[in-house]
């Protein structure tokens, strides 16, 4: 009876709308924070110091965090949801690089990567019901560009192909993808190759078309977002467009990329030399054309569309809040709804139902 009045119930009550929110914790704030984004109730938090990137697998049941620390440090963090829907941590390991700054995820082996920034290198895990095994591997990369920022190595993102069976990781610091095979357990295989992009790029976060003809890189440093080409392994540059029209000729300080949940939009952010949403609209060529840049708060690390792809969350760091925008699918048009969630240092959200 209890479980058919459950049934009844759950036919008539919708989902509570919530963004799952990384931030970091100078603060004092856990790290971890559901919210409900109409009440802005806090609906659950857990304790991960800079906590600066998530992820929920597919089927809901697990969520692993960065802690983007150093001094050897740096760690991934595994929760497994419970009957109440609430998240119970299955524990922790080092990622033996420091400053681990982006997650991954592959259902085919249950192996999570870390892109570990100050590192340089990417670690491989192998999991089991969400519970995180020592370090199985670990591959640190070499080499420089012509930004001081540029020293040394710095991994920032690894995103798996649609079929799983490659991964490519992004260097920052070498104007570098690299590109690998991985085994059926998840482990990455030689290197196959890597795309080298123009001097002072500085490869942050990419993202692929969904028929995966295309990717569309942010240049951190560059200011730009890059267009490449992908075919059987190979990726050759289309075209560059400028994002960062802010003045002067250093470094800028660009920072994430999505595709619209449609398809036919491109967004990326701008930070510190400039704080603002550019929006592309993305031609049958898979070539942009450019369509408004908007004005955000400081500091926009990150962005996330929600599922409708009808509204538009925004982090805004250093004014400790999140912007909520509406996207017009037809015209690319954002509006600020004028609806902030204040919340300390965020970096890092998930459009997810509670």
């Amino acid at each position: 009876m209890l479980m058919l009045i459950h049934s009844l119930i759950s036919l008539f009550v919708s989902p509570v709308d919530t963004l799952l929110v990384g931030s970091y914790t100078h603060q004092g704030n856990p790290g971890i924070e559901i919210i409900d984004t109409k009440t802005k109730r806090d609906l659950e938090r857990m304790e991960v110091p800079q906590a600066s990137y998530q992820l929920i697998t597919p089927d809901q049941q697990y969520l692993f965090s960065v802690s983007e620390l150093v001094g050897n440090a740096g760690a991934v963090h595994g929760f497994k949801k419970k009957e109440s829907g609430k998240w119970e941590k299955t524990g922790q390991q080092l990622t033996e690089g420091d400053a681990p700054c982006h997650i991954t995820y592959r259902k085919k082996s249950q192996t999570i990567y870390t892109a570990n920034y100050m590192g340089g290198s990417v670690s491989v895990f192998q999991t089991t019901q969400g519970k995180i095994a020592p370090l199985a591997q670990k591959i640190t990369f070499s080499g420089r560009g012509k930004f001081p920022q540029q020293s040394s190595p710095h991994a920032h993102m690894v995103v798996l192909s649609q079929d799983e069976e490659a991964v490519h990781i992004s260097d920052l610091g070498a104007d570098r993808i690299y590109h690998y095979r991985l085994r059926p357990d998840g482990l990455m295989e030689g290197k196959l190759n890597y795309t080298q992009l123009p001097d002072g790029t500085g490869p942050r976060h990419f993202v692929f078309s969904a028929d995966e003809k295309f990717v569309y890189i942010v240049g951190e440093l560059s200011g730009t977002v890059d267009v490449y080409a992908t075919q059987d392994g190979n990726w050759t540059p289309v075209k560059r467009e400028t994002i960062d029209f802010s003045k002067g000729d250093g470094p800028k300080a660009s920072a994430d990329i999505h595709i619209s949940p449609d398809g036919k939009w491109l967004l990326a952010s701008n930070r510190i030399t400039q704080n603002s949403l550019v929006v592309f609209k993305i031609e049958s060529s898979g070539k942009l054309t450019f369509s408004r840049e908007v004005g955000v708060g400081k500091v926009p690390r990150n962005f996330q569309f929600d599922a409708s792809g009808k509204k538009l969350f925004v982090a805004c760091k250093d004014e400790n809040r999140i912007q909520q925008f509406s996207f017009n699918p037809a015209t690319g048009e954002l509006s600020d709804l004028k609806d902030d969630i204040q919340i300390d240092s965020p970096v890092a959200l998930l459009d997810v139902r509670h």
